[in-house]
């Protein structure tokens, strides 16, 4: 027996130190326990989902393929939806009043097609505005399998590094406790049983015997749903890359390589991936998208906003690192770039080199020490590089900013493309560019591709082009891949002038200027004389009662000045293009962590690139934009991937003035725009040149109104 160990307390110290072992086993196995719990919750959400759709048809679904069948047979046996009459069998239907052998038949095939479309086109979200007891289970079974795999992964390497030792120490230890052992061991064993008691002793007193790790791992099981839905609001992007990984296709089909022709497809999804540099857990649309970057060399990823091509961009960096390859560039406009630094230091373990201007000690440094090299357009055409520096990578985002070959930047940029084999261009509205604008961006990338596109570029059909461009340009939409997304609900609040309103605006429109044109309502001296200004003080109160955040854009300072008077205390500082791109992401992380009802204030020139704002779920629009890329490019800063609440996107308008003509040339753009940009092909010569050019269609809209109020 042990000189300190009575041998009550050595089998004490025996049990605990197996049930310690036990439990880090238990916990490094519970993964797939938990993954089971993720499906079965999984399943429960879409059961109860397609039931909810089915319960949403009424009988008179039945009558839509015009067999003849009489609706009003089973809505006489109080039979009222799809639902119900989906869960009946042959015989059950057959037995109603009125229902032959046939119209059994005809009903039974009928209601199978409809459920099987239903299923089809199914889309399977968390409720979080809402949630029933559905979502409650999806979203706890989701927190503890996301919570636990770093618990697990510290249980597994105290488990590695203590259980062979351990089970030695136990066998040695066991004899110690037992009178019978220790009164016919040797001198020698005894003491080793003393050694081994001694030394269990210290490994439990060590971090193998501490609690805390099971402490944290009773708390995740034991969160209330409250806990697991707050989460959920603030990581949704994770849950759903978990629920993806784990749910059998529940959550959407892939689509991520839309467009590819087959055998592409087959080559990328082939190309392994080795993301040990990545923080980051990819979606697998993203995957695809890494592997197609990578694999194809230069490209152009042309995701709509929202999607996170940053992070596609930074895992093609991370899996080239792994390959080997070193010294990457990013270069982009400068007001993304202190975000571009944030985001590769957060979502990977690659280190940054902000070299901006003429930083030659910044450069020298990265020259030396590697990674990734963060710059603008404006500073590259300062760079004096050796000319036998090779760089490993270089991505260009807002790739657009280079379109001209006759600018300084794009010269820069193309002589730079020189010292690397690996290219990615990135712009999430590439297809605004005319068709000779899009060629001379492949013509940097793949020239071999370039020459085939100039050649059909006028007589391909969209389906041709996209061919074409396969193996150069990757573009996949919201709707394609993030079918969890939240509804994107859209109003146009027309507004009433008062009289005073009416005569500033006619007073504006006689003077001839667009822009003033343009601030329709906003003129007023007092925000209580405008009927935009209230109506937005009515929207802002009621995003308050909803629990909501609000983002007000507008193209003039002067109107976000005044909205900033008007809404006081519950907004933040205005973001203009003034103000640097550090402090606009600190006014944003200022803005996420405030209450509800607060209100972020954006010029939307400013706001309406590099920010992520998934806090906010209402966008209030102060007049209309010139394009329909400017609105769909702010829209995207609070709809995209992490987004968890329907989104609401008010347009404040007035009736009778320039806002109803500019709708109505936005929605023929944004039309004409769409046909090429689903179709993932370059639009013709870039939307019929913008009508010719803006400056004409402004002129134009603007004669017409001063002649439609002259007429009055």
């Amino acid at each position: 027996m042990s000189e300190n160990f009575d041998r009550s307390q050595i089998k004490k110290l025996i049990k605990r130190a197996k049930d310690t072992d036990a439990g880090y086993k238990k916990l490094i196995d519970s993964e797939g326990e938990q993954i089971v719990s993720v499906r079965k919750a999984a399943q429960a959400l879409y059961n109860d989902r397609l039931k909810s759709s089915l319960e949403a048809m009424d009988t008179e679904h039945l009558a839509k393929g015009k067999q003849g069948i009489r609706v009003s047979l089973f809505t006489d046996a109080g039979i009222e939806n799809i639902w119900q009459l989906s869960q009946m069998s042959y015989n059950q239907i057959v037995a109603i009043k009125g229902v032959g052998e046939q119209t059994a038949q005809k009903v039974s095939a009928t209601v199978k097609q409809i459920v099987e479309n239903t299923k089809e086109n199914l889309r399977v979200r968390i409720n979080a505005d809402n949630p029933n007891k559905a979502d409650e289970d999806l979203v706890k079974a989701l927190y503890v399998l996301i919570k636990c795999k770093p618990l697990r992964e510290s249980a597994k390497a105290l488990y590695e590094a203590n259980h062979t030792p351990l089970l030695q120490e136990l066998e040695s230890a066991g004899k110690a406790g037992s009178a019978i052992s220790m009164l016919f061991a040797s001198k020698s064993k005894k003491a080793n049983a003393q050694m081994s008691v001694e030394s269990l002793s210290r490994r439990m007193s060590g971090g193998f015997g501490s609690t805390a790790l099971f402490e944290e791992y009773n708390a995740v099981l034991d969160a209330s749903n409250s806990t697991c839905m707050a989460d959920f609001m603030l990581n949704s992007a994770s849950y759903y890359t978990a629920l993806e990984q784990v749910g059998q296709g529940l959550v959407a089909p892939d689509n991520s390589n839309m467009g590819l022709p087959a055998q592409l497809v087959k080559e990328v999804e082939a190309h392994p991936l080795d993301l040990q540099y990545l923080k980051a857990t990819l979606r697998s649309y993203q995957t695809f998208g890494v592997k197609y970057i990578v694999h194809q060399k230069r490209t152009l990823l042309g995701d709509e906003m929202g999607l996170g091509k940053t992070v596609q961009a930074i895992a093609s960096m991370a899996a080239l690192k792994a390959e080997g390859v070193h010294h990457f560039m990013v270069v982009c406009p400068a007001s993304v770039l202190i975000n571009w630094c944030r985001e590769i230091e957060k979502h990977s373990t690659l280190s940054v080199t902000k070299v901006h201007g003429g930083d030659e000690e910044a450069l020298l440094h990265w020259r030396k020490n590697g990674d990734v090299a963060v710059t603008t357009y404006e500073s590259i055409s300062r760079f004096n590089m050796p000319e036998k520096f090779k760089i490993g990578m270089i991505i260009a985002d807002e790739a657009h900013y280079v379109k001209n070959p006759d600018t300084q930047r794009t010269k820069a940029l193309v002589a730079l493309l020189q010292k690397t084999e690996n290219v990615l261009f990135m712009s999430g509205t590439p297809l605004e560019n005319r068709v000779d604008e899009m060629c001379f961006l492949c013509k940097c990338l793949q020239p071999e591709v370039a020459q085939e596109l100039e050649r059909v570029k006028y007589i391909s059909t969209a389906e041709q082009f996209r061919q074409e461009l396969a193996p150069v340009y990757l573009r996949r939409t919201r709707e394609d891949v993030l079918t969890e997304l939240p509804d994107l609900i859209e109003k146009e609040q027309w507004c009433v002038m008062s009289p005073q309103e009416d005569s500033a605006y006619r007073e504006s429109v006689r003077s001839g200027n667009f822009m003033a044109i343009r601030q329709v309502s906003w003129q007023m001296a007092d925000m209580k004389d405008s009927c935009k200004a209230q109506r937005l003080l009515e929207l802002c109160d009621k995003a308050k009662d909803e629990n909501r955040k609000v983002i007000v854009f507008s193209f003039f300072r002067e109107t976000l000045t005044k909205v900033q008077a008007l809404l006081s205390d519950r907004c933040m500082e205005v973001i203009t293009g003034a103000v640097s791109p550090q402090r606009r992401q600190e006014i944003v992380d200022e803005f996420t962590n405030a209450e509800a009802g607060a209100v972020l204030i954006s010029q939307v020139q400013a706001g309406g690139t590099g920010l992520n704002i998934q806090s906010a779920s209402v966008i209030i629009f102060c007049e209309p934009q010139i394009k329909p890329s400017i609105e769909n490019q702010a829209i995207s800063r609070a709809y995209r991937m992490g987004q968890v609440r329907d989104v609401m996107v008010h347009r404040l308008l007035c009736d009778e003035t320039i806002d109803e003509r500019m709708l109505e040339i936005l929605r023929n753009k944004q039309i004409e725009f769409d046909s090429f940009a689903d179709e993932s092909v370059v639009g013709e010569e870039g939307l019929n040149a913008e009508q010719a050019s803006s400056e004409s269609w402004i002129t134009k809209m603007v004669r017409e109104e001063q002649e439609r109020l002259s007429a009055k």
